[in-house]
């Protein structure tokens, strides 16, 4: 805080002028004309800053902290506003750093926007104040320059990205506890921050190993033979999908999913995929047709998958009919790829729970009843019964068995009976799952007694394997192939550019050195797949000293839009990039325009903060869940993906006449009578908006007002530097660290500006807050999650939104605001295109660079172009291809 409180301070400096020469210097011109040659010359200058500057900025004022009177403007030979002394030169020189040409930036800004000096402590001539804006501005460029990125790291997500791009593993999820990268100028794809630690090398090695194994793994001896031993308590209970009775485990429903109606081993898996003995001890349960065998399908499944899968979509490795009430021992060979194990399935079951086929449901509690004229009664009366709630499964039959065991149980006429079997085929889940119970009870139901694997047997290639074999081919080429041929072709797409014959043929040696030691070639190819990997010229861009070339250009321009290398058609143009047209063609193509897109997410959730919602709780009187924040996120990716496709202009940013918002956040939060689809509440859906209104854009979305808070209360300071900073694209400085802590009396603060009043009257803090707190204090009729309020929260006071802004603009509200946003579009311009090249190019920017923005973001504006031609004419500018 200290360094950027300095920064302020000199803004307002005569250096190497004492306060006499100055006032002397300023009574001989006193209307600080041109010289004589007409132009605005470094006399003017100082006389400028002396006749508005020195009184707060010397260093004997006293006021505002600490005044340094030595910055010079000629580091590299350009003029001097006076004369440097020495010893005061040392001091700036140590305590500013590479700051001082960012500091004379801040004084051209705060005169520029009409900030400095204070409308309230003197008034100031407009063009005078422009003449020193227009004389620092050639001054400020010379000691600037266009680039500068250092070489540049993979960040985390352009890494896995990257993997995935190049070997074609997807998803290639990075193992826990790889290293994050922390955002620096508000982005975490920065060179700047894009360090390596001893903890990220070894994360590297570790990723280059695991997926250089997904291609060749490691050759393994099979496991030994074993047999593999269920009992019936080792197999699965899933809901009511089966029952253990006698030492049986007995299965009663043929229905989906397999957690309703099928059994398996809990711990059986096969090892490798090769071929396997099953072994299975079934019977019949009072079957009712002993000419009808009952027909248990086994199935083959793979562990990890849900226990919601359909068995119709599993493999089928044996149909086996039982019909006989004694154990029967049936064998067959079947193939188990690696992490599989078996499902066993009644096909024929008399009970069917799915909600295609009621009329089967229908049809069994008919039959029920035919055979027991009461079994229709003893449902009704649980049902009706003061427990009639929470019947699922087992507890409900048992009500039901004890009922019909009752003597004194009141028989339902046929009326009520079709109304209890239409009530039961409405929800046939339910009832099912409730009376399967009577058939594990009293039959028909399939047992299964043991289950036996035997293996493995012979191997065979499984999913994995062949996997690997399509990973291996799409990589390096069919067999016979010259392995020369492949490692350069291979080298090449790693390193994004072709790879020159010196270093080509130091990788081959390491390949031949390694097959002459006695390797395999999928063991030689392991080791080379390794390095690569681990290359500087995989894990770095734009290595070289030089200036981008046509690979360098294609590789920023894919990693921004796409956070991968360049596809194969943006390839075949590497050699025209260079051309204007064609870099804008391929920019224009790889653009995204879904909400999905990685940049859309990625950029918005950093530009506007949204990546941290998820660390936001809402107090629970705000009726805000997590789905809630979920969804909010979702409006602004939409918002700002539809503005990129429909090249809608920069104003639409802050003052739209759309957005997408679920119902629920719509009429909850936004309080909007809008009508929607008839979709699910929590479903986004585009609706139209009334430009001018309260909600939409970047000031009126909930994401972005909980983004700027704690979810409790609100935090006028943090909207009002988020405004600033992510809006305007406007720099604001810590509090300054020789400051110290203030803790000034609040009583009789009523209101969160009474508060922040008494919190800024202070000295200290009253300069920058005057600029701050406006555009905080001008959003508080929104609460923390985005509902407007017309009262505070203790309901006394209503919300006095009113605030005049740096410029003297006299703002009531924010609908106030976003008009003198659409009336200022180029303020929107820029700060959306500072922060978009930032991104873009791994660096923040240099006051050439801005100025240049500034200029591309007037002409889109002046031609009434949109967004998209905005991010297209920055990529083509001078700042996105500078290295």
């Amino acid at each position: 805080m200290h360094r950027l409180f300095t920064a302020i301070a000199l803004s307002w400096l005569i250096l190497s002028c004492s306060t006499s020469l100055a006032q002397e210097s300023l009574s001989k011109s006193p209307t600080l004309d041109s010289d004589s040659s007409g132009r605005f010359s470094k006399n003017h200058a100082r006389a400028f800053f002396a006749e508005y500057c020195i009184d707060c900025h010397s260093k004997d004022s006293g006021s505002e902290g600490e005044a340094f009177f030595s910055l010079s403007l000629d580091r590299q030979g350009f003029p001097l506003l006076g004369e440097l002394d020495a010893e005061a030169g040392k001091a700036e020189e140590k305590a500013m750093g590479a700051d001082a040409d960012s500091t004379w930036v801040r004084v051209r800004e705060v005169i520029r926007d009409g900030e400095m000096p204070p409308p309230e402590v003197e008034e100031i001539d407009v063009d005078l104040a422009a003449q020193v804006v227009s004389w620092l501005d050639p001054i400020l460029r010379a000691q600037s320059s266009i680039g500068g990125t250092p070489p540049r790291r993979l960040s985390r997500d352009e890494y896995r990205l990257t993997l995935e791009s190049l070997l074609g593993i997807k998803p290639f999820d990075l193992p826990d506890g790889f290293p994050i990268d922390r955002p620096h100028h508000g982005f975490d794809n920065q060179a700047e921050g894009l360090v390596v630690s001893p903890a990220l090398l070894e994360a590297y090695a570790n990723c280059a190993r695991l997926a250089a194994d997904q291609i060749f793994p490691p050759d393994q001896k099979p496991p030994d033979h074993a047999i593999h031993i269920a009992q019936p308590s080792d197999l699965v209970i899933s809901y009511s999908s089966a029952k253990s009775v006698n030492g049986a485990m007995r299965l009663g429903m043929k229905c989906d999913p397999i957690q309703r109606s099928c059994t398996w081993p809990s711990r059986i898996e096969a090892k490798v995929s090769a071929q396997y003995q099953i072994v299975i001890r079934a019977s019949a349960f009072k079957p009712t047709d002993a000419a009808e065998p009952m027909v248990l399908k086994v199935f083959a499944r793979d562990v990890s998958s849900a226990d919601s899968v359909s068995h119709r979509t599993l493999r089928l490795l044996q149909e086996i009919n039982v019909s006989g009430v004694e154990e029967q021992e049936f064998s067959f060979e079947a193939t188990l790829y690696e992490g599989q194990t078996i499902v066993l399935h009644w096909a024929n079951a008399t009970l069917d729970s799915d909600r295609e086929d009621k009329q089967e449901l229908r049809e069994f509690f008919e039959a029920k009843q035919r055979d027991n004229p009461k079994y229709l009664s003893a449902w009704h009366a649980m049902l009706k019964g003061e427990q009639g709630q929470g019947f699922r499964g087992g507890i409900g039959w048992d009500r039901v068995s004890a009922l019909l065991q009752r003597k004194d149980l009141e028989l339902i006429n046929p009326e009520q009976e079709q109304a209890l079997l239409k009530k039961i085929v409405g929800n046939p889940v339910l009832y099912a799952e409730t009376v399967v119970f009577d058939i594990f009870e009293n039959g028909p139901a399939l047992q299964i007694h043991e289950v036996q694997i035997h293996g493995p047997g012979e191997l065979v290639d499984g999913p994995r394997e062949e996997k690997q074999e399509r990973l291996r081919n799409r990589l390096f080429g069919s067999d016979g192939e010259d392995y020369k041929a492949i490692i350069e072709r291979f080298l090449t797409r790693a390193f994004r550019r072709p790879i020159d014959q010196e270093s080509l043929n130091r990788w081959i040696k390491i390949f031949e050195r390694h097959i002459e030691e006695g390797n395999t070639l999928n063991q030689s190819m392991h080791l080379l797949v390794r390095n690569v990997l681990l290359s500087p010229r995989f894990l770095y861009r734009c290595l070289g000293d030089e200036e981008l070339d046509s690979h360098d250009l294609a590789s920023r321009l894919s990693y921004f839009l796409t956070k991968r290398p360049p596809d194969a058609k943006l390839l075949q143009k590497v050699g025209q990039l260079q051309e204007v047209r064609v870099l804008r063609s391929e920019a224009s193509r790889l653009l995204p325009t879904s909400p999905k897109a990685i940049f859309v997410q990625s950029f918005t959730e950093q530009w506007l903060g949204t990546r941290g919602l998820s660390e936001i709780n809402p107090d629970p009187s705000l009726k805000f869940s997590l789905q809630d924040q979920r969804n909010a996120k979702l409006e602004v990716e939409h918002f700002f993906a539809e503005l990129l496709r429909e090249n809608r202009p920069v104003q639409q940013l802050v003052d739209p006449d759309f957005t997408w918002v679920t119902p629920r956040i719509a009429q909850d939060v936004y309080q909007m009578t809008a009508k929607f689809e008839k979709k699910k509440p929590d479903e986004l859906q585009r609706i139209s908006l009334q430009p001018g209104g309260r909600h939409g854009g970047l000031l009126g979305m909930s994401a972005l007002l909980m983004a700027t808070g704690n979810g409790v209360n609100t935090q006028p300071v943090t909207r009002g530097v988020w405004v600033l900073e992510r809006v305007l694209g406007m720099r604001v400085p810590p509090p300054p660290s020789n400051v110290p802590p203030i803790t000034p009396d609040t009583r009789g603060s009523k209101t969160p500006r009474d508060l922040l009043e008494l919190h800024t009257s202070e000295l200290a803090c009253s300069r920058c807050h005057r600029r701050i707190d406006p555009f905080g204090l001008v959003m508080e009729n929104f609460d923390p999650v985005g509902r407007w309020r017309e009262q505070w929260p203790d309901g006394e006071q209503k919300v006095d939104s009113s605030v005049v802004l740096f410029d003297g603009s006299e703002i009531r509200n924010v609908i106030d605001l976003k008009i003198w946003l659409r009336d200022h579009p180029e303020k929107i311009g820029i700060g959306f295109a500072k922060h978009l090249m930032v991104y873009a190019t791994g660096r923040p920017m240099s006051y050439a660079e801005q100025r240049e923005i500034e200029e591309i973001v007037a002409e889109n504006i002046e031609r009434r172009e949109g967004l998209r031609d905005l991010v297209l004419d920055l990529i083509c500018s001078p700042v996105f291809s500078a290295k």
